[in-house]
């Protein structure tokens, strides 16, 4: 072959070459195109936001918030809000707050007692709800929310099984009025914590626990010991003995039986007075000392100061003394719940 032939056969060939890289690529080209368009996510509206699904055993809530910046703020928002439509449904709040009856009269140690123990009793939260699904369409956020209502009863029913079983096991009969007393209080305590859990059973829909017979006859003789323990006042100095008078009120007015002699504990005090005129009128200053006694053994003592004005200066003192009164007896009380 000579080589103007052989010349223009590579010409050929490139240009060969050349056509078929072209066409390749296109081909290349055309699939990722392809490809993209079949990756592309599904954008339907999930069903449970139309309407709110259905469970013999789980109960769904649905929570919508809408995005002003932040859409993972709108998503917690969404969360929290389908928490809120479930525990609607459930006639309970999420902080499960709960008032607790009381069988006793507000003259009873026991009402008070009962009173001071569930306030400090934590209220039943509603616990095991998940957050099951999560959708965005645009700027707006919706959430799935399930709880299992027939775990969250059957756990339920256990915890109050397990407390009736402690309350049968405490021992109230103890030789000391003191140890009664912490017994008692512990008692007092668990039938609170009881009646809580009782209450969010309600709320489940389901039958609240009845008391066995043996947890009763416990209360009962709880109720008992509270309400027959006795104090007696004796004051540092003959010049307080009006304010003898005015704590005896107000410890009798929570509940809180007092005597002259022979009672559970003593209670000792003692107040120092700061009487101040200024202009017209008059200040009178009191800090008192509070000591309770068992047995001639010292069990706990408590310290208050209170300020009371008027243009009398026995008034003054007078409404001084009342306050006294008052914060000594509300400082006893919280003495007698925690069990001495």
């Amino acid at each position: 072959m000579d080589k103007r032939k052989f010349k223009n056969y590579k010409s050929v060939q490139a240009m060969g070459s050349r056509l078929t890289a072209t066409v390749c690529l296109s081909l290349l080209l055309l699939a990722g195109c392809q490809t993209t368009t079949t990756n592309k996510p599904d954008t339907a509206v999930p069903d449970w936001i139309v309407q709110t699904p259905t469970s013999d055993y789980l109960i769904y809530g649905v929570g919508v918030a809408d995005s002003v910046g932040d859409m993972q703020n709108a998503k917690l928002a969404a969360q929290e809000s389908a928490r809120l439509a479930l525990a609607k449904q459930l006639n309970v709040t999420i902080s499960a707050t709960t008032n607790i009856s009381q069988r006793a009269t507000e003259k009873s140690m026991q009402y008070h007692v009962d009173e001071v123990i569930n306030s400090q009793v934590p209220n039943i939260l509603l616990q095991g709800v998940n957050i099951e699904q999560q959708y965005q369409q645009g700027k707006t956020a919706y959430a799935l929310a399930s709880f299992n209502r027939t775990q969250a009863t059957m756990q339920t029913e256990l915890s109050i099984r397990g407390i009736d079983d402690e309350i049968m096991q405490v021992v109230l009969n103890s030789p000391t009025k003191s140890q009664r007393l912490k017994h008692a209080i512990k008692v007092r305590k668990l039938a609170v914590k009881r009646t809580k859990l009782n209450d969010y059973l309600s709320m489940l829909q389901a039958v609240k626990l009845t008391k066995p017979s043996t947890v009763l006859t416990q209360l009962a003789k709880s109720e008992e010991i509270l309400n027959s323990l006795s104090f007696n006042i004796t004051p540092d100095s003959y010049k307080h003995i009006n304010i003898k008078d005015l704590l005896a009120r107000a410890l009798t007015s929570n509940g809180i039986h007092i005597v002259p002699n022979e009672a559970d504990f003593e209670l000792s005090f003692r107040v120092n007075w700061q009487h101040i005129k200024k202009a017209d009128t008059f200040y009178s200053i009191g800090e008192s000392f509070l000591v309770v006694t068992e047995n001639g053994r010292e069990k706990a003592h408590f310290n208050s100061k209170v300020k009371a004005a008027s243009s009398y200066a026995q008034t003054a003192k007078n409404n001084a003394m009342h306050k006294l009164a008052d914060k000594l007896s509300t400082q006893l009380a919280h003495f007698i719940v925690s069990g001495t």
